[in-house]
């Protein structure tokens, strides 16, 4: 009668955010695996939605999602299983700092207390008092989207925080990302896409460029999948072999396939850099045999033929575009360059990029300039707009994260694969970043700000 009962109040105790493996099958175990999966699809889910609707970028529908992205913390924090995780993300208090610096450093922004005062433009404009940003509307909504992206990473790091919910989490991002490519896909071909994109899949977009960051992404982390399911099937039958690896299969053959059919030269070229990335890393493992690298390359390679070769067109031209294109990003960077020697230190405020540009347009670069909403390069933009003292923290704040996680890879037991996977995930968007301006679309800084939390703290428990 005893174990009867402690058998029952261990039941009781797993929530609903309890890992799979603890639910037996039927009855009311099946229900709560269920719940489980339910509950870790949340997250992600709403993120895929912000995609489809132009990434949630305009000022209104940012600070909607970011509301949103609160929200969900606080779900997950009602459930005393996920509490209990907080004590297993760790090293928190450094990104916690730093985080908070950069917010510091946006708030002071907002006041006149400067070397040299506030920025010219408020004496010209003969308002009084004046700031260091140029934009005071703009620096604070965008000091939402940064607590909205905090309050996201935190749910990323407790959905990671045991082995089981990391590994459900990837799975769930997956299945959902494979989803989501498939809508696009029906939206893309029945020509029903709200923007004109020459023929590009954009994935609800305003640019087939930040579908394709997120494409890429999601392209790594299903290869670390495909590897990591492929070296479990040792012994198998064909057909069980098939079967095991079948959900990542797909969901690479999906991601690849609308990646390609963005026709984003740079995502292209940063997706590959992160599959490198992550089988060198796979290869130098003496762990991990050759024969699953192959493969997972294979598939990679197989449908960027049969998708170049069966009709691509639009790639190809736009690869014989890469000149003309290139002094235009010259020209859009060296002006913004310029713009950030003249302000280094506390540049002009977050979400000033419109201001500024339309501040140094001139005769020479007018056309250039004229129809840009970002600096197509995330780093100068963070510069330019927080200045060195406000963009710094939050380098080093990604550096931090991306650091741990890759610490982590080498003292897990289990599921290095999976973690190295995000880490090289993290390698796409930020190579693509050096050329494009995904991250400053709300819904994919938070998808990112979700990944990274998984990523660093994947598997703590």
């Amino acid at each position: 009668m005893t174990d009867t009962s402690s058998s029952r109040r261990r039941r009781r105790s797993s929530t609903s955010f309890a890992p799979a493996s603890t639910s037996s099958g039927g009855g009311a175990g099946g229900a709560v695996e269920w719940r489980v999966w339910l509950a870790l699809a949340g997250a992600p889910a709403l993120l895929y939605g912000a995609h489809l609707v132009f990434g949630a970028n305009q000022p209104l529908a940012a600070l909607i999602l970011s509301t949103l992205l609160a929200v969900s913390l606080c779900v997950a924090l009602g459930f005393p299983a996920v509490r209990r995780g907080l004590h297993d993300i760790s090293p928190l208090t450094p990104p916690a700092v730093l985080f908070g610096l950069t917010v510091a450093v946006a708030l002071w922004s907002l006041t006149a207390f400067a070397p040299g005062g506030p920025h010219p433009i408020w004496a010209w404009a003969g308002a009084p008092g004046g700031s260091i940003t140029v934009n005071r509307p703009a620096t604070l909504i965008e000091i939402g989207k940064l607590l909205g992206l905090a309050c996201i990473f935190m749910v990323g790091a407790l959905q990671s925080a045991r082995q089981s919910w990391a590994r459900s989490t990837l799975r769930v991002v997956l299945v959902l990302g494979a989803i989501y490519g498939l809508i696009s896909l029906a939206i893309f071909g029945s020509g029903s896409q709200m923007v004109a994109q020459h023929g590009r899949l954009s994935g609800g977009f305003l640019s087939a460029n930040s579908a394709a960051t997120v494409f890429g992404m999601l392209t790594v982390i299903g290869l670390a999948s495909l590897l990591r399911d492929w070296r479990q099937t040792r012994g198998l039958d064909p057909a069980s072999m098939l079967g095991r690896v079948a959900i990542p299969l797909a969901c690479v053959l999906m991601s690849t396939t609308c990646l390609l059919l963005t026709a984003s030269r740079m995502g292209v070229v940063a997706t590959l850099t992160g599959a490198v990335v992550l089988m060198l890393w796979e290869l130098l493992d003496g762990k991990t045999g050759r024969l699953p690298l192959l493969i997972g390359g294979g598939v990679l390679l197989v449908v960027a033929v049969v998708l170049g070769l069966g009709g691509n067109d639009l790639l190809w031209s736009r690869v014989g575009d890469i000149g003309v294109d290139k002094l235009t990003r010259a020209d859009i960077l060296s002006s913004h360059w310029q713009a950030f020697l003249d302000s280094p230190l506390f540049g002009y405020g977050l979400g000033s990029f419109s201001d500024v540009n339309s501040q140094i347009m001139t005769d020479q670069n007018f056309e250039v300039l004229w129809p840009v909403r970002a600096a197509h390069n995330v780093y100068l933009q963070w510069l330019e707009e927080a200045g060195i003292v406000g963009a710094a923290p939050m380098f080093l704040l990604i550096a931090t994260v991306t650091g741990v996680a890759v610490w982590r890879t080498f003292t897990l037991r289990k599921g290095q694969t999976l973690l190295r996977g995000l880490i090289a995930a993290s390698v796409v968007i930020l190579v693509h970043g050096t050329v494009d301006f995904a991250l400053q679309v709300p819904s994919i800084a938070a998808f990112w700000a979700f990944l990274l939390g998984c990523q660093f703290s994947f598997g703590r428990r």
